[in-house]
Formats: structure tokens, C-alpha cells, sequence
């Protein structure tokens, strides 16, 4: 049983931030994703994306790290990804989630100006080779669909580099930091388990959203749960008293566990750090290979675990690695001082994505008709490439 721990909103999602930046655009450029309000908005081309969007200039500052200024292209930029990931994939209005929009956007783009400052104070800044690659990326499709991707998103050169260089901060800390594990650290991380559930929940009920964010199913009766507390004391003493646990363990969690997922994972569950319900997770990693646990009980029932070992556990390396530089980084967040100005403060969220996303939408058809329109001095029959669309060079 997977954890229940899931944000109804999670507005910072890995793959969300990966295709944008990958793209140096919003999602919501592309006109026919646009949200109903930017039809209302008649972009003025003539002023910059931030002027026009948010009274502001790519320069100003929307936010200090450790004294450090954040510029507003940078972290509008971020702002404009998140609203267009919470409208796109969630069919959400961003006037209901503005706060946690502004906090969500002011978390991310601390986070990866905490990693070039800790690529400089950690000594390992861009490489050589690495600035040529970056360079490389940013000009593969050439100067002039650098300049509209530049332009669409209101970037400086500075922070192009910047959003663009992100992975290279993130590897640099890691390898600086994080070393191999050794299997000891592995099998604190990674656990295989088996485990017989009886369940005092009612999981075919509509579980009930939580002020923290969680679900929690709807209790049995009291004498129900009282039975499978009784059910569960009498498999655990047959445990015990078995010469062979583990092939009894297979036997009974056939005949009793209530978990749904137990026909397909007939072997049991592999799990890293905080992929199950903490009491489930705590009496994992507390057995040895082959140890049967007590009684645990978790939102969902009682359960009876037993671990072993997992296959080729060297494959969980790098999850490990990733896993220790996610909590070393959560540490540097937690000491940062994260500073917001008047213009973070102010700044009227749900405003400035309208206008941000119609400005897209509008320069990016204009770019379109202009990619469609031949040169005078070139006659189109004869060179089918010429009213080759800005989209086919990911523009939008």
C-alpha cells in the first residue's frame, strides 16, 4: 500500500518544469491551449512581454537569497510555468491558487539559485566543456530562434543561460557532494517487503480530503475492527511458532490479505524512502532479511511484514544519490534567508498571466506569419523551405 500522502495540487512537477525548459517556453504559447481569458486581452506588441504582463522590467528585483537579487524575468518566468501547468493539466482557475502560486514560484527559483551559489562556494562551476555545450544548446536552431525564444518568455541573455544551465548546477553539486553508497546506505533506502493487510478502512468509499492534503477512508464498525485485530494476533503467533516463516508467510497472505495489490505484485513490494505510510516504512527498514514484524498498524489496518533482500541492489545507486541530494538541498532551502520585495508582494497573479499568456499567443502567430511569408527575393516554388513555420523550430 503506497502512501496517501498526495497535494491536490503540486504545481512544481518534475515533468511540467522539464518540457517547458526544455522548450524556453510556457505550454500555454501554443494558441490553441490558451485559457478564455487572454481572447478578452489585446496584447500591445509594441512593450515588452514583463512591461506589458506585469509592469516590470527583466531586471528588477522580485526576491533576495542569502542577499542575492532574483530578477523578475527570471522568476515570472517560473511563475508563468506554473500557472500554465495548474490551467492546462488541472482545468484550474489561477485566481483560486494564487498564493500557493507565488510560494511555489518563489520555492523553485531559490532552489536553483541556491545551486550556483553553491557551485561557486562548493568549487565547481561550469566547466569548460560545459559552457561550450550550454553555448551549443542555446544557439542549436540559430541566432534568430534564440532571439524569439528569448523574446516570447522575456529572458535576458544572462537568464537564458541561467534556466538553461540548471542541470549543470544540479550535476556538479551532486557529484561534489553526494558520493557511492555503500550497501548498508542502500538497504536503509531501498527495502523488499511481503505483508499480510487487514484492512479497518473502507477503501471502496470516497476517502475524505484532509486540511494537510492527505485522504483517509471512512473507519469500519468497532467490532469489525476488533475481529481483524483478532485475525491478526492469531497469524502472527502461527509465524512464530513456524520453522519456515517465509513459506508460511506466502501461504496466509494468499488466504488473508485484503490488499488490492497483492495479485499483481505476488512477490511483494520494492520501496525507497517515503514511498509507503511512515508506520509501514519505520517497520521495514527496523527487520532483518527474513524477520517477521509484530502487529503495525497504519491508516489502512494492521499489518504483518516481512522483509528481504532486494535484487541487485547496486541498480539503486543513483535513486540514493538523487534521494541525498534532494534532502541536502531541502536543508540549504530550510536555512536560506528568502527574501520578497513590494513587487512579489504585490504583483496580482491571476493579472499578469492573462496578459502573459495572451502577449504569447499573439507574438507567436505574428512569428508564425512571418515565417510563412517568402522573401520578395525568393520565389517559393522553387524552394519548398521557405515558408517553413516558426513551430517547426519549437518556438511555441
Amino acid at each position: 500500500m503506497m502512501t496517501m500522502k498526495k497535494r491536490i495540487t503540486s504545481l512544481i512537477l518534475a515533468a511540467g518544469m522539464t518540457v517547458s525548459l526544455a522548450a524556453c517556453s510556457t505550454p500555454a504559447a501554443d494558441p490553441t491551449d490558451s485559457p478564455a481569458p487572454s481572447e478578452e486581452i489585446v496584447a500591445d506588441l509594441s512593450r515588452d512581454i514583463l512591461d506589458f504582463s506585469a509592469g516590470m522590467k527583466a531586471g528588477d528585483t522580485m526576491l533576495t537569497v542569502n542577499g542575492e537579487p532574483i530578477p523578475a524575468d527570471l522568476y515570472l518566468y517560473f511563475l508563468a510555468v506554473n500557472c500554465a501547468y495548474l490551467t492546462q493539466m488541472y482545468q484550474a482557475d489561477v485566481s483560486d491558487y494564487v498564493d500557493q502560486l507565488k510560494e511555489d514560484s518563489k520555492t523553485v527559483t531559490a532552489y536553483y539559485k541556491l545551486l550556483e551559489m553553491k557551485c561557486q562556494e562548493l568549487g565547481c562551476p561550469l566547466t569548460d566543456a560545459q559552457q561550450t555545450e550550454l553555448k551549443e544548446t542555446l544557439m542549436a536552431q540559430g541566432q534568430e530562434d534564440y532571439e524569439q525564444r528569448k523574446t516570447i518568455n522575456g529572458l535576458s541573455d544572462e537568464t537564458m543561460e541561467f534556466v538553461y544551465a540548471i542541470n549543470y548546477f544540479y550535476d556538479n553539486v551532486l557529484n561534489a557532494t553526494i558520493g557511492t553508497p555503500t550497501d548498508d546506505q542502500l538497504n536503509s533506502y531501498v527495502y523488499q517487503t511481503r505483508h499480510i493487510l487487514l484492512k479497518t478502512v473502507d477503501t471502496t468509499a470516497t476517502p475524505t480530503l484532509q486540511e494537510d492534503g492527505t485522504y483517509t477512508y471512512p473507519a469500519l464498525d468497532d467490532a469489525t475492527v476488533a475481529e481483524k485485530k483478532a485475525l491478526a494476533e492469531d497469524i502472527l503467533s502461527q509465524l512464530n511458532a513456524s520453522d519456515d516463516p517465509s513459506t508460511l508467510f506466502d501461504e496466509l497472505m494468499n488466504e488473508y490479505s485484503e490488499d488490492e495489490g497483492l495479485a499483481n505484485s505476488p512477490e511483494g513490494y520494492t520501496a525507497t524512502l517515503g514511498q509507503m505510510v511512515s508506520p509501514y516504512e519505520k517497520a521495514a527498514l527496523a527487520l532483518s532479511f527474513g524477520q517477521v514484524s509484530g502487529i503495525v498498524e497504519s491508516e489502512y489496518g494492521y499489518h504483518i511484514i516481512i522483509r528481504d533482500q532486494v535484487k541487485d541492489l547496486s541498480s539503486y545507486a543513483d535513486k540514493w544519490r538523487e534521494y541525498q541530494m534532494g534532502q541536502q538541498v531541502d536543508q540549504w532551502m530550510a536555512d536560506a534567508d528568502i527574501q520578497t520585495t513590494e513587487a512579489l508582494d504585490n504583483l496580482d497573479v491571476a493579472d499578469f498571466y492573462a496578459k502573459f499568456n495572451a502577449y504569447q499567443v499573439a507574438l507567436s502567430a505574428e512569428y508564425t506569419a512571418a515565417a510563412a511569408t517568402p522573401s520578395p527575393s525568393v520565389d517559393p516554388s522553387a524552394d519548398p523551405e521557405a515558408s517553413t513555420s516558426v513551430e517547426d523550430n519549437a518556438v511555441g
